[in-house]
């Protein structure tokens, strides 16, 4: 340890127990050096700690409040979590706190550095303060409050090293100390919301609560991504608990993946937070070395978690060696043939409502190479009259198109669903008539929706499935689709965007959507668009006939 001029405290909390000028040159070694260390010299620096002021309540008050893993390791004897990897998350973790979100492989210990050791470092370091724990159900949150409940009752070296903010006998003479009520420690302020509190995102969340600092460990769940609808409740209370914190707060994020498309997603996609991904390999693939766990515990987390591993270990899922489909098989189309055959396909859901599914009608377009074409469609929630309208609409367009020789329209059937019979009502009554194939079980595979799916492997995997190439994002001319890590590129082509308009009046659109459902296959929460697509070979699509002379080159008017 070196010799240095005492120097005004830098560390939060620090100047409490430095007010004698010779504690100077710890504390400047402290929050110069030590946080520089590597893990083996930080080891030698805590012992040579304990050795020289072992004995002395304010050094070791200090060093706990400039570094979390000694709090951690040294002061509540967490002897697990003597790993190199965990300590360099540490240093990580506690310089730079705020507004990230720490997403790391399930039995990484982000929740004993961040939410335990984090949330405990930042009560002793300001007594005043006000924590927030939330998880996704309030008993989750409790999970986490009991752990420091336990360790502020139990560990005697915490409360010799901070005795000003610690109760001796918390239980007898803290105001208030309970899971239900949460945790107030020594403090001269008389705020309404106790230290540490733990709530649940989607039930209970606290009324006229303002927190400085706000902790959302695990919000998003197994059950949190069931279904589209309870991603979006699991997305909107964590937005109404934003109102939670204050003016000058801050907010930790931890967790771990579930699904692509979970809250998770929507946070990142929207940049509202930094984020800051362990997954449990050096490569994060599943044939990586692994980061922390030893080398027969992540093979046998491998051979026992097949389907859950490349979300729950991998924070990535679309990782795995199970996703179906590898991105960069989709191409664009630059110009549309002169000749197709165009299938229209219909998946319906039963509603319109947000319980229902989605809606899928995709239009195929087929050369004379049997290449096909992503061309038009819909993919929202529609009622029984708004699938009609939408199925007739897009006859009567590509009908009459120039170079269109034939169309076909197949539309999907299980069970007593009535749509089919309402549609001939409709035409009887319209005077607009087609034929409509019905499809139930597919012409060749099996029967599950992934079997379906997985048809288009084999034209995808050659360049014979193509969609259009203006995208969602566009960038000097150049169309950039994103899933994940993976990013693929295609200059600009001609037609229009496939953009459509939801039931709730907003925009989507329809490539980017077949694009997302292709790469999180088979783990995303929605595929009807590619499901719908997939039908096309339950109707044995056929080339259009050559013919003398070209048909004029379709213009951009194609893609409506």
């Amino acid at each position: 340890m070196t010799t240095a001029t005492a120097a005004k405290p830098s560390i939060p909390g620090v100047g409490r127990y430095a007010t004698d000028k010779a504690y100077g040159p710890l504390v400047e070694w402290c929050a110069s050096e030590l946080p520089r260390l590597p893990f083996e010299r930080a080891r030698e620096a805590y012992a040579a700690i304990l050795s020289d002021h072992g004995k002395d309540p304010r050094a070791i008050a200090i060093v706990g409040l400039s570094d979390r893993y000694f709090l951690l390791t040294a002061l509540c004897g967490r002897q697990d979590a003597l790993d190199p990897w965990l300590y360099d998350r540490c240093r990580e973790v506690e310089a730079l706190p705020d507004g990230h979100l720490d997403l790391w492989a399930r039995e990484h210990y982000k929740s004993t550095i961040i939410t335990f050791a984090g949330a405990l470092q930042e009560a002793l370091r300001d007594p005043e303060t006000t924590i927030g724990i939330f998880s996704h159900t309030r008993p989750n949150a409790k999970g986490f409050l009991k752990q420091i409940k336990r360790e502020l009752e139990s560990n005697d070296t915490l409360k010799w090293a901070y005795p000003d903010v610690l109760w001796q006998n918390p239980k007898a003479e803290s105001p208030k100390w309970s899971e239900d009520d949460g945790l107030i420690l020594r403090r001269k302020t008389n705020p309404k919301e106790a230290t540490f509190e733990a709530w649940g995102l989607v039930d209970g969340q606290p009324t006229s609560k303002h927190f400085q600092r706000l902790i959302f460990d695990d919000v998003v769940t197994r059950e949190s991504v069931t279904t589209p609808e309870m991603v979006r409740k699991t997305t909107e209370a964590l937005e109404l608990a934003d109102n939670l914190g204050t003016q000058s707060g801050t907010k930790w994020f931890i967790g771990t993946r579930y699904s692509f498309a979970d809250t998770y997603a929507t946070m990142l996609e929207r940049g509202s937070v930094i984020p800051r991904i362990y997954p449990a390999t050096d490569n994060g693939r599943l044939n990586g070395k692994p980061v922390f766990l030893p080398p027969d515990v992540w093979e046998k987390k491998k051979a026992e978690q097949p389907t859950q591993i490349s979300a729950q270990m991998l924070q990535n899922p679309t990782a795995g060696d199970d996703a179906t489909f590898n991105l960069r098989w989709l191409r664009p189309w630059a110009k549309l043939p002169d000749r197709l055959n165009v299938y229209i396909l219909g998946d319906p859901s039963k509603g319109s409502s947000q319980r229902t599914d989605r809606t899928a009608i995709a239009v195929i377009g087929v050369d004379e190479n049997l290449n096909k074409y992503l061309i038009d469609g819909y993919r929202h929630r529609m009622n029984l009259s708004e699938r009609w309208d939408a199925l007739r609409d897009l006859h009567r367009t590509w009908k009459n198109q120039r170079g269109v020789q034939k169309i076909w329209v197949g539309y999907e059937r299980y069970g007593m669903q009535s749509d089919l019979e309402y549609f001939q009502e409709r035409m009887n009554h319209e005077g607009y008539r087609f034929e409509i194939q019905e499809l139930a079980w597919p012409n060749q595979g099996g029967h599950s929706k992934q079997d379906r799916v997985e048809r288009l492997v084999p034209d995808m995997m050659a360049g014979k499935f193509l969609l259009s190439p203006v995208v969602h994002h566009e960038t000097h001319g150049t169309a950039r689709w994103k899933i994940g890590e993976t990013a693929v590129e295609f200059g600009p082509g001609e037609g229009k965007p496939l953009k459509r308009r939801d039931e709730a009046g907003k925009d989507y659109d329809l490539t980017r959507d077949f694009f997302e459902e292709a790469g999180v296959f088979p783990f995303g929460s929605h595929d009807d668009l590619i499901d719908a697509s997939s039908r096309i070979y339950d109707m044995s699509p056929e080339a259009p006939v050559s013919m003398m002379g070209k048909f004029q080159q379709p213009s951009a008017d194609w893609i409506l």
